[in-house]
């Protein structure tokens, strides 16, 4: 409860900074404060600085993760107990479960939908068309038996926290101060890919085309990875 209480005030700190920054001049700058490192004289990793320059994808380009795929959550606000409370307490599971959803639903749309529209038996969901309900239903319940599942190998790779000022500089005098954190995991590819498939392949689907389907994706993620979408 506390945990829940905590997370609640943070995201409404960053809301109400969301709205003030939504305001703001193009010509909008930022300055580091603070950072984590600063005490001990330590620079910023350089996950912090691909990830902030870029994307997870640039991230997941570095050499050192060119075998693993790389998970970053990010939080902000005012207040910087709640936004190190939150990094404290970041799953990397449930990233990798919105990642896995993304793949999975468009690997779906891609080969179940397509096969509906070509084929489908008297008994099957399929045979209403890809449109109809009880298909999308069963698409949907393997989906969510999939996302939930738990992924092990995760490896916490470090965090980082900046104290950042967004000013204008024709506006003197006018700016705003929020706290950033960062988490930074790691899956091995090859680790994740198999147990992903793993659960395709043993998922109790009702429904005969989309568990049929459920093993094709299942091969082609054996073959050539998941492709997760960076978040």
């Amino acid at each position: 409860m506390k945990s829940m209480r905590k997370t609640a005030a943070l995201l409404a700190a960053s809301a109400a900074l969301a709205a003030v920054s939504g305001c703001a001049s193009t010509k909008s700058l930022t300055k580091i404060l603070e950072d984590k490192g600063m005490p001990m004289g330590i620079s910023t990793p350089k996950w912090v600085d691909s990830y902030i320059k870029g994307t997870v994808s640039a991230v997941q380009g570095l050499p050192e993760y060119k075998d693993k795929y790389c998970v970053i959550g990010e939080a902000s606000g005012v207040n910087k107990l709640l936004v190190l409370a939150w990094a404290d307490s970041f799953s990397a599971q449930q990233q990798i479960g919105v990642m896995i959803r993304t793949t999975i639903s468009s690997a779906y749309t891609a080969k179940a939908k397509g096969s509906a529209q070509s084929s489908g038996g008297r008994n099957s969901a399929s045979a209403q068309g890809s449109g109809s309900g009880s298909y999308e239903q069963a698409i949907d319940n393997s989906i969510n038996s999939i996302v939930a599942a738990q992924y092990s190998g995760a490896q916490r790779e470090g965090d980082w926290w900046t104290l950042q000022r967004n000013y204008d500089p024709d506006k003197k005098g006018l700016y705003s101060d929020e706290y950033k954190a960062y988490v930074f995991y790691t899956f091995p590819k090859s680790s994740l890919n198999q147990q992903v498939a793993t659960a395709l392949r043993s998922n109790e689907v009702l429904d005969p085309d989309v568990a049929r389907v459920s093993v094709e994706i299942a091969e082609d993620i054996v073959r050539g990875g998941l492709n997760l979408e960076a978040r």
